[in-house]
């Protein structure tokens, strides 16, 4: 029996782009189905137009309307790469940081030296108040509350505390929402990304954007620029990578680590459900023949 499976992704995608061809040429036994979160929006009265008797939904989550497939997905019974419970999780910073606070606990005499920064929920809509509260704790760094949306995601680093204003300045929308606060953690300026394809775990190492900011002081800084190197994924990340993937429910993934120059502890910074997967080598390849093994 053909099977059908509908993949959610932003097609433009630089990767995605490069895995719809060759998911296309191999799926010879299923009917594969492409949907633009982005173009594509939903019928409510008749989404089951595109999800009906459908075998596996493969979502790259882009917008809202990627979580509502989701939802219908849970509904209706649907197989998909990540639940909707999974993903909700992962786009909520604060969420995830109870998470791993629970895992690293759970887990401490393997991953001893694996740590998290200390971090907050805060408000702006009283800067003044914000700013009596955070003046103990600089440097500290804002980031939204929510990821999925590269329009609406942002991380801010505060060193003094009259740097708080730029911040409304440029984010003056979001001083009615609940902001997620981490302490800033001195580091060598390197972001160490893993990233987590089934059972494959690949290394990537890029500059720092933070660091990128305190040493040029750009207008702005496109991340998907900073060029990428892939290293060697040492065992402790490995475990750590294993024990996530667990824990979270997760298939593909990836965690971004940064090296402590203080105590020479990694520091888990952040995690992100089906990311770019820019600068492995093969990818598209690799990607495409686990997405094949889902159905």
């Amino acid at each position: 029996m053909v099977k059908k499976v509908v993949f959610s992704a932003k097609l433009e995608h630089d990767v995605i782009k490069t895995v719809i061809p060759i998911l296309k040429k191999k799926t010879k036994d299923a009917n594969l189905i492409l949907h633009d979160p982005t173009k594509d929006f939903l019928d409510l009265e008749n989404t089951s137009n595109l999800l009906n008797k459908v075998d596996m939904l493969i979502v790259k989550v882009r917008s809202e309307c990627s979580i509502d497939l989701l939802h219908y997905a849970k509904l209706h019974d649907i197989p998909t790469l990540h639940d909707v419970d999974t993903v909700l999780l992962t786009r909520n910073k604060v969420a995830l940081d109870h998470a791993f606070r629970k895992i690293l606990q759970d887990n401490s005499e393997i991953l001893a030296n694996i740590s998290l920064p200390k971090s907050w929920t805060q408000n702006l809509s009283d800067v003044d108040r914000f700013k009596e509260w955070a003046v103990k704790k600089l440097p500290i760094v804002i980031k939204s509350h929510f990821q999925h949306d590269k329009y609406m995601r942002f991380n801010f680093l505060v060193r003094e505390i009259d740097e708080v204003d730029k911040f409304c300045k440029m984010y003056s929308n979001f001083l009615y929402y609940d902001v997620y606060v981490q302490k800033f953690i001195e580091c060598d300026g390197i972001d160490r990304k893993v990233y987590v394809v089934g059972d494959k775990i690949f290394g990537i190492k890029r500059e720092n954007p933070i660091y990128i900011y305190m040493r040029d002081s750009p207008d702005a800084i496109d991340v998907d620029t900073i060029s990428r190197d892939e290293f060697m994924v040492p065992k402790e990340m490995k475990i750590l990578a294993k024990i996530l993937s667990r824990e979270l429910k997760l298939k593909i993934f990836g965690f971004d680590l940064i090296k402590s120059v203080k105590d020479n502890k990694l520091y888990l910074v952040d995690l992100n459900d089906f990311p770019g997967l820019r600068g492995i080598k093969n990818i598209e390849n690799i990607l495409a023949d686990f997405i094949l093994t889902l159905f």
